[in-house]
């Protein structure tokens, strides 16, 4: 009786030792612990971060790429891993604010100063990433410099910067291989969804630009020490243009001489080019632009605006704008003149579409992460 009660204790501590054993190896191998032992899944843990390589298109001081990259790093550490923002520095540009709140990666001369083991997941980032004629080819948004490595890869929002398939025949059937490897692929445009199911016959997911993804007051970390008094406590619409347009000018002075406000015109070239741009959209009365991220951040801080259709810079990023996320009504074109009351009205964007488009994406960097 009593060797049998010991035996009965034996097997009953060396049953509990054994699942504490198995424990904390999940752990120590970055597994999620759950109630039933047969399911268990990769997740970021307190002890162990997982190494996300973002590769990005080039650092230079374009404000809505530079934006786009903090929001995706911002994203993913709220995540629980560890990003870090990876491309190549266009010299002669002041990334000083960028590098003072990310962690970043400059690559030098080729994307093979990267080593199979420096992270866990490659994931390909937003904006034109996608572009033909970019410096490093297809490794920036296909990553051909990882096609034989056997880790986790996907892309998140790349576009074409362009309406049309510029790739030729010999190009697309190397883009066809490197497909293969990416565990998920997703466009910023909807127009860029059909050129991928003409060519490769697959349906890439639409997603949020990046800067949509986070919480604005990530955006007010950046300011909260900022002071521009050139309008401190003035009236005034924000400009914002990427390319000079007559018919956006004469609505500029209309609008202030009509609405007696100033106008504050936001330079990238200035030193510090992503407060001025934060700083001047959170407290402006409204917003004229021509800048597609100058239209998100109307939007994120909700301010009324005009948007302005660019033509030498392509149609596809603002004609999803006007479809996807209904816009049609504060995006100006030729046929569609913009009413300076516009910038008087109430905020009128309807963010259930906005939430449902940053819930698709959202679900989307999820599946891809494993969480």
């Amino acid at each position: 009786m009593h060797a049998k009660l010991k035996k009965s204790k034996s097997n009953l501590f060396l049953r509990y030792s054994t699942k504490l054993l198995f424990i904390l190896l999940l752990l120590l191998l970055n597994i999620e612990v759950v109630e039933d032992f047969n399911k268990i899944k990769t997740v970021p843990n307190k002890y162990f971060k997982i190494k996300i390589g973002i590769i990005s298109e080039h650092f230079s001081q374009n404000i809505g790429n530079n934006l786009l990259k903090y929001a995706m790093f911002i994203k993913i550490k709220e995540l629980g891993f560890e990003p870090q923002i990876v491309g190549h520095l266009i010299p002669g540009n002041n990334i000083s604010e960028l590098n003072k709140t990310i962690n970043i990666r400059i690559i030098n001369s080729s994307f093979s100063e990267i080593n199979k083991n420096d992270y866990d997941i490659l994931m390909v980032n937003s904006d034109q990433v996608w572009r033909k004629g970019n410096l490093f080819g297809f490794d920036i948004g296909f990553l051909n410099f990882a096609k034989n490595w056997n880790i986790t890869k996907f892309i998140y929002g790349a576009s074409l910067g362009s309406e049309t398939w510029k790739y030729g025949r010999n190009e697309s059937t190397i883009i066809k291989e490197l497909f293969k490897q990416f565990k998920g692929i997703s466009v910023r445009e909807k127009g860029t969804i059909k050129l991928v199911e003409n060519h490769f016959n697959i349906t890439p997911i639409l997603v949020a630009d990046p800067t949509l993804l986070i919480d604005k007051k990530y955006y007010l970390d950046l300011i909260k020490d900022y002071k521009n008094e050139l309008f401190f406590n003035e009236r005034y619409i924000f400009v914002y243009s990427v390319e000079k347009m007559l018919p956006m000018e004469i609505f500029i002075r209309e609008s202030a001489k009509k609405l007696n406000y100033k106008s504050y015109i936001c330079n990238m070239y200035d030193k510090d080019y992503l407060k001025n741009f934060i700083y001047g959209i959170y407290n402006c009365k409204a917003v004229i632009t021509n800048s597609y991220h100058g239209i998100l951040f109307s939007i994120i801080f909700g301010k009324p605006f005009v948007a302005f259709n660019p033509k030498k810079r392509g149609n596809d990023r603002f004609n999803t704008l006007k479809e996807v996320y209904g816009l049609k009504k504060r995006i100006a074109s030729e046929e569609n003149p913009p009413n300076i009351s516009l910038l008087t009205e109430p905020f009128d964007v309807d963010m259930n579409i906005i939430d449902e488009i940053k819930k698709q994406s959202n679900n989307y960097l999820k599946k891809n992460l494993e969480i």
